[in-house]
């Protein structure tokens, strides 16, 4: 987007270059310096709305926008009164609208939240060197065990000293990154780790498995700084519903892994076996020892007992734990991350993050970092959510939720039933699952639905995009007189603007175009206001 502005504001200069005539001051000249003026005005208006669009703020970026819109509608003569300044007009209705593309793509607050790839389908999988390590690489390795403070048991056998090897060597900058990531969360996981037990060194499992992203998703669907798969997470009391998922929210999640590392523990009376227990399912392993009558991690490993992944998974978390007691040692130089300071507030009902960002004064992704459990873009409908907010915003935050009307919170589309709805036939009116229906309404499917109900609908963003995006067919008219020939035979209905609509948001609506919406109400723009009425021929019959 950036580049956009840059390259349309280059283009005004060049442009405006090539028209200053070369005579003496004149009139047209002083009109000339004027259109330039206002032009550098608008363009002003359009990179400060562009911004805006980057932080989450829609209705700030809307309002500029706007203002930039309307500084050519109401220039002397009107926005094609030149070619430079229609040009210019031209150019900023194609950013403004590239920009509500690009906004209805995030969704109508529905797009799920973006996830990494999990680390330990990264490296788990990774050869690691069964040679005999260096003499240097053990010999430090020795002097940070022997030196640093260590609550575990740490081996320094070959396999462990070799994945030594692989986070100086090929793994070097994912280690660096990770261990600095981990300075937002390190602190409190060893804080929940001494409460409940366990060894705090066990904190660098989540680094092999997730390098402490809190989004991470692996390829067997587990989730979270700590990939609880879902069946393991319900169990440890981690709530996974439409709205939420709790395996990505780094407290309780914290507090799940220990719980359930503990409970390996007791299983088997070893750290190793409650690590790999905790990799490939306690069931496995007990399996598997039970079949080659072992009672240790490192001879389980010897046999073919167990994946490779699982094999080179104990030996990285001991790796981990040498290497970050002192990274300086192995040339790292790690600048630990921290999260914003914040506060909590409490949401009732479905809000769309990116006006709580706009409300906070906080940028989207602030309030999604320390939000992470939220699946959508919007707080969860149904209930009251705890939200984290910048430090010392959440008042202000508050005030402005209590003083904005509900329809100007959401981003999103909803439906009120009529008498003789139901989940399914509201759901497949607008070619949804009805379970996702439900979901999005934390309702159970056999539900009976109340004449006046206001659902919320969680329409597709990316097919939404796919109609909004889609360029007008060749028989589409392109003047309002044209349209008795080419519309005749489509419904024709009268749809008014509501607080937040945007010309995208009404073309995926109604499956449509943008360009066909302005070709059939005679918008030279994509300006429209709360209470304008729009005409819209619809594709049904």
């Amino acid at each position: 987007m950036a580049l956009l502005v840059s390259a349309a504001l280059g283009s005004a200069c060049a442009h405006s270059k090539a028209a200053a005539p070369a005579l003496a001051p004149t009139a047209p000249v002083a009109q000339n310096d004027a259109t330039s003026e206002l032009i550098a005005k608008a363009d002003a208006l359009l990179a400060t709305g562009l911004e805006q669009v980057k932080a989450g703020h829609l209705n700030g970026a809307r309002k500029d926008f706007d203002a930039a819109v309307e500084l050519y509608l109401t220039a002397p003569g009107g926005a094609l009164s030149s070619p430079k300044l229609a040009e210019a007009y031209r150019r900023t209705l194609d950013a403004v609208h590239l920009s509500e593309i690009e906004a209805l793509a995030a969704g109508d607050g529905f797009t799920e939240a973006r996830t990494e790839p999990a680390s330990i389908d990264q490296v788990g999988a990774i050869q690691v060197d069964a040679l005999p390590a260096s003499e240097s690489v053990r010999r430090t390795a020795e002097e940070v065990v022997r030196e640093e403070r260590n609550d575990f048991p740490v081996e320094l056998n070959d396999a462990v000293l070799g994945c030594i090897d692989l986070y100086q060597g090929r793994l070097r900058d994912w280690f660096e990154a990770a261990l600095a990531r981990g300075g937002r969360y390190l602190p409190r996981i060893r804080e929940v780790f001494k409460e409940e037990g366990l060894p705090q060194d066990l904190a660098y499992l989540a680094l092999v498995e997730s390098a402490f992203h809190t989004n991470a998703l692996s390829r067997a669907q587990a989730k979270g700084m700590w990939q609880f798969i879902s069946e393991t997470g319900r169990r440890y009391g981690l709530n996974q519903d439409w709205w939420v998922d709790d395996r990505a929210d780094p407290e309780k999640a914290t507090r799940a892994a220990a719980r359930y590392l503990k409970d390996l523990y007791e299983m088997f009376g070893d750290w190793n076996l409650a690590m790999a227990g905790y990799n490939a399912g306690e069931r496995k392993v007990q399996l598997e020892m039970d079949r080659y009558n072992v009672t240790d991690f490192w001879s389980l490993a010897r046999t073919r007992a167990l994946r490779a992944e699982t094999k080179n998974y104990v030996p990285l978390i001991h790796a981990a734990i040498v290497v970050a007691k002192a990274p300086a040692k192995y040339g790292f130089d790690v600048d630990p991350e921290t999260l914003p300071a914040s506060e909590t507030l409490a949401v009732n009902g479905a809000v769309d993050l990116r006006f709580l960002s706009e409300c906070s004064g906080a940028t989207l992704d602030q309030i999604q970092l320390l939000n992470p459990s939220l699946r959508r873009l919007a707080t969860p409908a149904g209930r009251t959510f705890q939200l984290r907010v910048p430090q010392g915003t959440a008042q202000a935050t508050s005030r402005c939720l209590a003083s904005t009307p509900p329809e100007k919170r959401v981003q999103f589309r909803t439906h009120t039933v009529s008498r003789g709805q139901t989940l399914a036939t509201i759901a497949a009116g607008y070619g949804i699952k009805t379970t996702d229906l439900a979901s999005a309404n934390n309702m159970v499917l056999k539900r009976r639905l109340s004449v006046g109900t206001e659902l919320i609908i969680p329409i597709d963003p990316r097919a939404a995009v796919a109609r909004a995006a889609r360029p007008a067919p060749a028989a589409a008219p392109t003047r309002a007189a044209d349209l008795p020939a080419t519309a005749a035979k489509r419904p024709r209905i009268s749809y008014r603007v509501k607080p937040g609509d945007t010309l995208a948001g009404i073309a995926s609506q109604f499956g449509t175009t943008i360009q066909s919406l302005q070709s059939w109400n005679g918008l030279r723009g994509s300006r429209i206001v709360a209470g304008d009425s729009l005409t819209i021929f619809t594709n049904t019959n």
